[in-house]
């Protein structure tokens, strides 16, 4: 099959795969950056660590080498309106003139109303083609009482809704 074609191809395959809307943060004060994110999944649970696939010419790749932390915000439906901003509408600090930003230890940004954040410490990183696999072990996690992901399928924003079996 043909580079390009196979390149498509994944492309589709891979607007079949569902997840959870994440924006992931570093940095601190005026040196913080964040990113919405789909490639994001757990590794263990002992340690707890996450895997979060971030490209190199994202403006967060930087931030987080230096820091050697971040925090992976799952979003909510509640959060819809994030999802753009931080998918390039908004550059900078301006990503985060839009929801409930709180800091954490020395400035870290977490959103304070996210279904769940993660805060991690980077302890392993893979360049593979155009991103950095990113290995971080989790230190703190904050969990929201509702839980309604919002999920990113075809392109578009979606929400799940229990089946009756």
């Amino acid at each position: 099959m043909e580079e390009e074609a196979l390149r498509a191809d994944f492309k589709q395959a891979m607007r079949r795969l569902a997840a959870t809307i994440a924006i992931v943060t570093s940095g601190n004060g005026d040196e913080r950056t964040g990113m919405a994110a789909t490639a994001i999944t757990s590794v263990t649970s002992d340690p707890p660590t996450l895997l979060v696939a971030v490209n190199r010419n994202a403006s967060l790749s930087p931030v987080m080498k230096c820091e050697r932390r971040f925090c992976v915000n799952l979003l909510a439906e509640r959060h819809a309106d994030i999802v753009g901003i931080f998918s390039g509408q908004r550059k900078g600090l301006a990503r985060f003139e839009v929801g409930n930003w709180t800091t954490f230890d020395e400035g870290l940004p977490i959103l304070s109303d996210a279904a769940a954040s993660l805060v991690c410490t980077i302890s392993t990183t893979v360049e593979v083609g155009t991103h950095t696999l990113v290995i971080g072990e989790v230190t703190r996690v904050y969990c929201h009482s509702t839980i309604d992901p919002l999920i990113w399928v075809d392109g578009r924003l979606a929400r799940t809704r229990e089946l009756c079996l």
